[in-house]
């Protein structure tokens, strides 16, 4: 196990990256997060309309413009050897 040490990684993993594929993990962060609150339902239909976006009931956040949502839990690291 790879311990964490006066921010840096301990080097024992390097022995077990051999011919392992670089990867690079995007940075999927949002910019800025707003926490908007809504008086009723009327408020929320309008703006759904202003976002042009559906909002379901259990929903808790939207993107803006419109993000599809993404879908990992397909994709797996297959050893060919």
């Amino acid at each position: 196990m790879t311990d964490l040490f006066n921010g840096e990684l301990e080097e024992g993993w390097r022995e077990h990256w051999k011919d392992m594929p670089e990867f690079v993990q995007e940075d999927l962060t949002p910019y800025r997060v707003i926490n908007v609150r809504f008086r009723n339902e009327e408020d929320v239909i309008e703006f759904e309309k202003l976002m042009n976006q559906r909002i379901t009931e259990k929903q808790k956040t939207i993107w803006y413009p419109y993000a599809e949502p993404r879908r990992v839990a397909h994709l797996r690291y297959v050893d060919e050897s």
